[in-house]
């Protein structure tokens, strides 16, 4: 048995002793994880083992009243363990979830606001850009949170509000845009925002428009999944993107209707391995 399966089977051995506490179980298992090296083979490999343990025992002991903050940080690590891990379309429904535990939440708590801010913070740098309006709710959530802190972030604000207009601008959708508009103008300027509005995109490389659709943004987490199936679940290496980039246009196609151009065909002269 190798130190990734023994590791494993350390954590099932934590999870399931009931003499312990479930505070203390949870921590036990975060310690004993966060003891790796978090950019070693073990820390990727046994991340997912870890966060889903510790969540499952927080979901099962009436997290609501008592463990949310636990629950909500549970929920971020375990994002990034399954991103770690290649299993994004697994991302969203856990980034959904936080969301609905933070909806409506008023609190003058620094530290509870701190971290809702945090949790919010490592979703939204695992989240794929093709979940545009799952990203946009969970940014106005966050801007809501930075003002509710007695010593609001300006340069914060600013960076969520730049991210909520571009995004806003690139799925044409402004639900959760419009109701803060004129308070982002006001912030960031009405100069500023004009800016990003007519160059909403980030980072060099072009993307197809329709990553940002309603549509795709709807199905893109069964695509991702069956590509994965059919790739045979291996790890995603060099040399392999254009292999998966077919696969996935030609399931988008065929199941969905919907004609996806690839990062290649979106940049023929860029070259891609």
């Amino acid at each position: 048995m190798d130190k990734v399966e023994q590791m494993i089977e350390q954590i099932k051995a934590i999870a399931a002793d009931t003499n312990k506490s479930v505070n203390q179980r949870v921590d036990e298992i975060i310690t004993l994880h966060q003891s790796l090296d978090q950019y070693s083979h073990e820390a990727f490999q046994t991340g997912v083992a870890a966060y889903e343990s510790a969540r499952t025992l927080l979901l099962n002991d009436n997290y609501e009243d008592c463990h949310m903050m636990d629950l909500l940080m549970c929920d971020a690590l375990l994002a990034k363990a399954y991103m770690h891990d290649q299993r994004s379309w697994l991302i969203a429904p856990l980034a959904q979830h936080a969301y609905d535990m933070m909806l409506g939440v008023s609190t003058d708590d620094e530290e509870s606001l701190k971290t809702m801010i945090a949790v919010i913070d490592r979703l939204c740098s695992v989240i794929n850009s093709d979940h545009p309006r799952l990203l946009m709710k969970l940014y106005a959530m966050q801007y809501s949170f930075e003002k509710q802190r007695n010593e609001p972030n300006t340069d914060a604000l600013k960076d969520t509000a730049e991210q909520l207009v571009s995004l806003a601008t690139l799925s044409a959708c402004d639900t959760w845009y419009a109701p803060l508009k004129e308070e982002i103008e006001a912030l960031l300027g009405k100069d500023a925002v004009k800016e990003i509005e007519q160059n909403p995109y980030t980072g060099h490389l072009k993307k197809d428009p329709i990553e940002y659709s309603e549509e795709y943004e709807a199905v893109i987490d069964k695509v991702e999944e069956e590509v994965s199936n059919k790739m045979g679940n291996q790890p995603y290496a060099m040399g392999m993107c254009f292999e998966i980039w077919h696969i996935k246009q030609t399931i988008l196609a065929e199941k969905y209707g919907i004609e996806w151009r690839t990062p290649s065909q979106m940049n023929p002269r860029v070259m891609f391995d």
